[in-house]
């Protein structure tokens, strides 16, 4: 966090970088404060601390608390809010935390709750799962209603305040994304409601909260987080050999094209061709959760065969769940690459 000063002039001697947050403490202590994770579980969801110094958090915040017992998250986001991240002696260096350092925090610590929840209850139907939460992350991104409200939108009967705020968001999302809204993700939306338990209906909303509302940008890093959690026979992952070919054709698209740049020459550029089936559908949403460029290299084989409404079928979970990776990405040619394959699709 650098000092503002003139330009041509140099710093304030005096300037020392504080920590600021942004005043939503109050508010993800609350989407935390019903759930605990272990003091590993815990380490790993925060990411700037080992077990020892969580153990300290947990000290400081919860005194009376045994020492194998879970630590609660509210008095542990609250401590660290008001009291860790605040102390320079704590900063990875000479620079204060990012200012969303909290946000990504809460986000995490749902995330892990997430995970520990359905993990073993939805590993048949676990694409499907994920694929609602990001449609309700995509929506959390242009929300304008109250987090009560986003609160009911799983469950039965949504409040009229949540089903009106819902079209508000739908409208202020990209245009290009209206259709695979509408005709895929919505219809998805309406009939998991209800379907789940009051705790788990306000554990996945809260987690969308943190992720899409409060945290804002990259929440594909939680929800892949979620997704490698799910221990399902037919979970389908990337190895390192293909993410380094990945990295490898990104670099050379990259360095081919800027050569080219001055030049008349229109290099083509260079792909990854993964299968157009269930597994394939599922490395890519991997490979962009890891390399969010990935989308601009990857593409697709037609599987033999493919002319039967059961291998349609088949694909068609994981597909979506590639398409929701691709919404969620930060720029625009990621939307639209997801708004191509569905247009495709619907073609098809």
């Amino acid at each position: 966090m650098a000092a503002t000063h003139l330009p041509g002039t140099l710093p304030d001697p005096n300037y020392q970088p504080t920590y600021r947050s942004n005043g939503a403490g109050d508010d993800l202590a609350a989407l935390v404060a019903p759930y605990s994770l272990s003091r590993v579980q815990l380490a790993e969801a925060t990411g700037i601390a080992d077990e020892a110094t969580v153990n300290s958090w947990v000290e400081q915040c919860c005194p009376e608390l045994a020492a194998d017992a879970p630590a609660p998250l509210e008095p542990v986001l609250r401590y660290l809010d008001e009291t860790y991240l605040p102390d320079p002696a704590n900063w990875p260096g000479d620079n204060a935390y990012d200012e969303y350092i909290l946000e990504n925090i809460a986000a995490r610590m749902l995330a892990r709750v997430v995970a520990n929840t359905f993990a073993a209850d939805r590993s048949g139907d676990y694409r499907e799962l994920l694929a609602l939460v990001a449609t309700l992350v995509l929506i959390a991104r242009y929300w304008e209603g109250t987090d009560e409200a986003f609160l009911t939108l799983l469950n039965a009967e949504p409040t009229a305040e949540a089903e009106e705020s819902l079209q508000e968001a739908i409208a202020n999302a990209p245009e290009s994304l209206h259709p695979l809204l509408a005709e895929l993700l919505l219809p998805a939306l309406r009939e998991a409601r209800g379907t789940f338990t009051a705790a788990e209906a306000q554990l996945l909303t809260g987690y969308v909260l943190a992720a899409g509302y409060y945290a804002g940008e990259h929440p594909y890093e939680t929800l892949n987080g979620i997704h490698v959690a799910f221990d399902a026979d037919d979970l389908t992952l990337p190895d390192a050999e293909l993410m380094s070919r990945v990295e490898d054709v990104l670099k050379a698209n990259f360095s081919a094209a800027r050569a080219g740049a001055n030049t008349t020459d229109n290099p083509e550029p260079h792909y990854v061709t993964l299968p157009g089936d269930q597994d394939g559908y599922e490395t890519a949403a991997h490979l962009i959760a890891a390399l969010p460029q990935a989308h601009d290299v990857i593409a697709f084989s037609t599987p033999e065969g493919d002319n039967t409404e059961t291998l349609a079928a088949d694909r068609r979970a994981a597909f979506t769940l590639y398409l929701c990776y691709l919404m969620l990405g930060d720029d625009e040619s990621s939307e639209g690459r997801a708004a191509e394959l569905y247009r495709a699709s619907r073609e098809n």
